[in-house]
């Protein structure tokens, strides 16, 4: 590794130091930490469940299940696009009110409820 490279690296991880410890002192409370002091929208929260589920192997791996397999392959792609969408439109927003009103912090606390 050259020095820029070292250097490159060190800064990055400065930054993420003093981004963690900056979010580290800002959170007050576990509703804080856990679930964004309980401020964020269902808009929010559906993104960011489709960011966790959305990655290198939804995109590329199904696009390229459909290139080897043909329709039948992105059939799996079609599927996935209609569960988020249902997701998003009902499943979220409902979890979202009950996890408000009961304050949990986990899928399996509300569907223990």
């Amino acid at each position: 590794m050259s020095l820029i490279d070292i250097l490159i690296f060190i800064v990055y991880f400065l930054t993420m130091l003093g981004v963690g410890v900056y979010f580290f002192r800002k959170n007050k409370s576990v509703d804080d930490y856990y679930v964004g002091g309980r401020s964020l929208g269902s808009w929010h929260i559906g993104l960011s469940v489709v960011a966790t589920d959305v990655g290198g192997g939804f995109s590329i791996g199904l696009g390229g299940l459909g290139f080897v397999m043909g329709i039948s392959g992105s059939w799996m792609l079609f599927t996935g696009l209609i569960g988020a969408w249902l997701s998003a439109v009902v499943l979220i927003p409902t979890i979202h009110r009950l996890s408000d009103k009961f304050k949990f912090f986990t899928f399996p606390q509300v569907f223990g409820h």
